[in-house]
């Protein structure tokens, strides 16, 4: 039994004519009669009485009526819901973000999105790679930016911002002389580090880095951000490894070193749903699509980090 056999069946029981209820359905009468006897063999009973005075209702019949009717509001009520909800989702649009991230790529991206796109809500939610990812495979979130790599197969990412892994130190720090640092020449040094529950993707990249070296790194703080991070660094706490684009926005008291060892880049990805085709969201990748499009190259930092500053 399908929805179309309700409507046909309720057609002719309110006309109580074949013909009359066939017009109103805009189909030919002969279909109509074996639909209605279609249902009526599945149903196991008749729901009609035909005879040459006309149409009229069985006992069946009119208690199925009954029941139809309210099978087919419920299903016109369902349909309202979902396309309520689908309109709602068009005016919304829920962003995942690490605090790093808002502050050297999200924050412009979405000043320039609400100026094109002024009725759209956004709302924010701070929250690492594994968290983001997980709430935009539950669709709890529309569109997240994430460290890479990852793989899921729900979801589709593109890098947007590609930077180096750089040493930060003291100014007059004795290793600044260097243009390049050997990583294992750190491992008598005091490492100040964001926390492993706050970004544990850059944590755990750090800490292979200097096993790699052959050292475990001697975590005298833990800070959080990246600025607050540099700051105990160029108050004498340690030294750290940040990501490049740091440099362009905290430089005083401190220097920036490259890492002599070959070291994978730190990769930033939009990320969302492969089933989410809201407007919306197309808008919103397109507005982070023409700001990467849009970068230039300077050694060692992404400059869409840059731009968006």
């Amino acid at each position: 039994m399908e929805l179309r056999h309700l409507k046909y069946f309720v057609a002719v029981a309110e006309e109580l004519n074949f013909r009359r209820a066939a017009e109103r359905l805009f189909m030919e009468q002969p279909p109509l009669s074996r639909q209605i006897r279609q249902l009526e063999d599945e149903l196991g009973v008749e729901l009609f009485y035909r005879n040459r005075q006309g149409v009229s209702l069985t006992a069946a019949g009119r208690a199925f009526l009954d029941e139809a009717r309210l099978a087919l509001a419920q299903a016109e009520r369902a349909a309202q819901a979902a396309r309520q909800a689908g309109e709602a989702q068009q005016t919304k649009l829920v962003i995942g973000f690490s605090i790093c991230v808002f502050n050297r790529l999200l924050s412009n991206v979405i000043q320039t999105f609400r100026e094109i796109a002024p009725t759209i809500s956004i709302s924010l939610t701070e929250a690492s790679t594994a968290a983001q990812v997980q709430a935009i495979a539950t669709k709890d979130i529309d569109v997240g930016f994430v460290h890479l790599p990852l793989d899921h197969p729900d979801l589709c990412f593109e890098t947007v911002l590609t930077e180096q892994l750089v040493a930060v130190l003291p100014q007059g720090h004795s290793l600044a002389a260097l243009p390049a640092i050997p990583l294992h020449l750190l491992a008598n040094e005091p490492f100040v580090l964001c926390p492993e529950q706050v970004k544990p993707d850059f944590y755990y990249q750090i800490m292979r880095l200097c096993e790699q070296a052959g050292f475990q790194p001697k975590v005298a703080q833990e800070a959080t951000p990246p600025e607050v991070v540099i700051s105990f660094v160029e108050a004498g706490a340690g030294v750290s490894l940040v990501a490049s684009g740091a440099q362009t926005r905290h430089s005083a008291g401190v220097v920036y070193r490259a890492i002599a060892e070959s070291t994978p880049p730190i990769e930033v990805a939009v990320a969302w749903h492969k089933q989410n085709q809201s407007p919306t969201l197309s808008q919103f990748l397109k507005v982070v699509r023409d700001a990467r499009s849009k970068q230039i190259s300077l050694p060692g930092h992404d400059v869409f980090a840059q731009m968006l500053l």
